[in-house]
């Protein structure tokens, strides 16, 4: 009997190993034998597309992509742009927001909310946050070799302006002034004194034609006279 426990623990054994082993091997295949598993990489977003307000950005209330105009949430969409097939897909997204006068805060999808959406085409991210959050950088987590992402549009809160109010730039000359009115010069009436040339020409002119009148008067007296 001693003999026969002894072969039966003997035989656990064995079989235990043997178990141990088809395990062992059968979790260090992948889980589809044809395909090697996934690439990860760490991309950032265009910057370009940051610091931005929701209500600043791209509006678009996609139903597909967290819904919306919320009451007081903005929802903000990610996009992998490329060829899914080469520029893979998000396995995360992880943006970093400012709070107006409280600091900031990190929120990563699909951790902290949202969702990733990869049968629309290219993969995308979503999430619904408190209305008025700055978003002022973001980094992602993806299977392809896609360089970059971009925040593709965002749907701001209910009441919130979608664009800035227009503002007025301050005149930059001054108005032009009118310039005092110049005062002009006028004659000065003066009382004239003497006598010009042009009064004495006519006096001469008379005084010569009554010389040479009693001249000629004279000379025909004294014709008359020798005649007679």
């Amino acid at each position: 009997m001693r003999e026969g426990l002894v072969k039966l623990v003997a035989t656990g054994a064995l079989a235990g190993a043997f178990l141990i082993g088809v395990g062992g091997a059968a979790l260090a295949q992948p889980t589809d034998p044809t395909q090697p598993p996934p690439q990860v990489s760490n991309i950032d977003i265009n910057p370009g597309n940051v610091p931005t307000t929701a209500a600043a950005f791209t509006q678009n209330c996609d139903p597909n992509l967290g819904g919306g105009p919320f009451p007081d949430q903005d929802v903000w969409v990610f996009n992998l742009p490329g060829n899914p097939e080469t520029s893979g897909q998000f396995v995360t997204v992880t943006g970093t927001w400012s709070i107006p006068n409280d600091g900031t805060v990190t929120r990563t999808i699909p951790t902290d909310g949202g969702a990733i959406v990869n049968d629309m085409g290219t993969s995308k991210a979503w999430i619904r946050l408190p209305a008025g959050w700055t978003l002022t950088d973001a980094t992602a987590v993806i299977t392809g070799t896609a360089e970059f992402f971009v925040l593709t549009h965002t749907c701001a809160a209910s009441g919130q302006p979608t664009t800035p109010p227009p503002t007025t730039p301050p005149p930059t000359t001054q108005p032009p002034t009118s310039a005092p009115p110049t005062a002009t010069p006028t004659k000065s009436h003066l009382p004239i004194t003497g006598t010009s040339a042009g009064d004495l020409l006519p006096m001469a002119i008379l005084g010569l034609g009554a010389v040479a009148l009693g001249a000629t008067f004279i000379a025909v007296r004294r014709r008359r006279d020798t005649e007679g």
